[in-house]
């Protein structure tokens, strides 16, 4: 009802667009009204770019508009005219001028305008520049090519060495760092630097060693399988941050990593079937216990490989202790799930990469991306293996990647 208004108000088809041309170098074309679609049309640099009216409107950049101290929208939502549309628009090399049907008047420089475009090369641009860099997919043999390292001292005392562990730390899911201090609190400058760390029901912080007798498996020498930290929280952790302080003498312990998403792809291709149930396939995942004197009882539902309206992977759920024993699902789907659950760990296993830290290094990956694991190692009085664990959310570093990226490689957005 809406649209069919629009598009019948005889009101709205009486007013046309003016064109007013402030040097010789533009021409009536520059800007076209279609006025039954509620587009504005402008010729910026040889191409024509479409913005909808109300998009504009809705975007005017000025003090009534828009607050440009705290960089928010302060219209008067109660008052907003969905349906306004201009009366005149003047444009020069470097700006558009508008004056809507109420004599309101909107400024928009055309870079602003080109950098929001809604012409779909424009708005990849935008996704990669500004939202999230695109991830690129990797094969364990190809680990040491794409695990990029990074000096601990550079990364805390300049932006640029900042900004290049962030960007490969999204793009690849994992970097490291190396020549970290050696003390228990060398992470928090790392942290810092980012913003702050996420809490979970293990602290700020936990201490990965041999602990007997614990409640959770990640204390224990033994192997430890491939999974993802925490994934029975509904906002589970993003990255995590594991700081080598002693690393085992003995045979083992070195680090297992899998790109999940190179493994998610590999299976919709050759084992479509299975991948659609990891993506459709709700499982409870739980961690229930004691930590320092505070009792949990976490639960999430969620599918292994969990995807947005695209397609595209948002997050892996993946962890075999930590996969609650209560399956909601329908009976006739048990078997098949558990096969493809079984094929997904199996391919995981043998496109992971196998290598081992050093003391000094800080591993950092994305948890909702990669799995990791540990081979067995032997634990004694004279030999420990003992790191320190840290997570931060994705919110936060790519939060700061965009502030850093922005200020070290600007690009005329406004």
């Amino acid at each position: 009802m809406i649209l069919r208004r629009l598009c019948t108000s005889k009101h709205y088809f009486r007013n046309t667009v003016n064109v007013k041309n402030v040097t010789n170098k533009f021409y009536s074309n520059d800007v076209t009204s279609k006025t039954k679609r509620d587009i504005l049309d402008l010729n910026i640099r040889g191409e024509t770019y479409s913005f909808p009216h109300v998009w504009l409107r809705d975007n005017c950049q000025c003090d009534q508009c828009f607050h440009k101290f705290a960089q928010s929208r302060i219209i008067d939502w109660s008052k907003f005219n969905l349906n306004s549309f201009p009366k005149d628009v003047v444009k020069d090399e470097n700006s558009v001028r508008i004056t809507w049907d109420d004599g309101h008047i909107s400024q928009y420089t055309t870079n602003w305008l080109l950098f929001r475009s809604f012409n779909r090369d424009k708005q990849q641009y935008y996704d990669n520049y500004i939202y999230k860099p695109e991830k690129i997919v990797w094969h364990g043999k190809e680990f040491s090519k794409i695990c990029t390292k990074h000096d601990y001292k550079a990364i805390v005392e300049t932006d640029e060495a900042l900004y290049k562990w962030l960007y490969n730390l999204s793009t690849y899911g994992v970097a490291l760092i190396e020549n970290t201090p050696p003390s228990e609190h060398s992470m928090e400058s790392i942290v810092d630097r980012i913003g702050f760390k996420k809490r979970t029901h293990y602290g700020h912080n936990f201490i990965v060693q041999n602990v007997p007798n614990t409640n959770n498996v990640a204390y224990l020498s033994s192997t430890l399988q491939l999974h993802t930290d925490l994934p029975y929280y509904e906002y589970c952790p993003g990255a995590n941050l594991l700081h080598c302080l002693v690393q085992t003498n003995s045979k083992g312990g070195e680090n297992l990593l899998s790109d999940c998403h190179y493994t998610a792809r590999y299976m919709k291709q050759k084992h479509p079937d299975a991948y659609k149930l990891l993506t459709e396939v709700e499982v409870e995942w739980s961690d229930i216990g004691t930590e320092q004197g505070n009792e949990f009882y976490k639960l999430h539902r969620g599918p292994v490989i969990c995807t947005d309206k695209h397609g595209d992977i948002t997050r892996i759920n993946f962890s075999i202790p930590q996969r609650g024993s209560y399956l909601p699902i329908p009976i006739e789907l048990v078997k098949p799930w558990f096969e493809a659950h079984s094929m997904f760990f199996e391919f995981n296993t043998k496109f992971s990469a196998n290598f081992k830290t050093k003391s000094g290094d800080i591993l950092t990956f994305d948890n909702i991306r990669l799995l990791h694991g540990r081979n067995q190692y032997k634990d004694s009085a004279e030999n420990v293996r003992k790191l320190i664990g840290a997570y931060v959310d994705w919110d936060e570093i790519y939060s700061r990647l965009r502030c850093l990226k922005v200020k070290l490689h600007p690009e005329n957005t406004s």
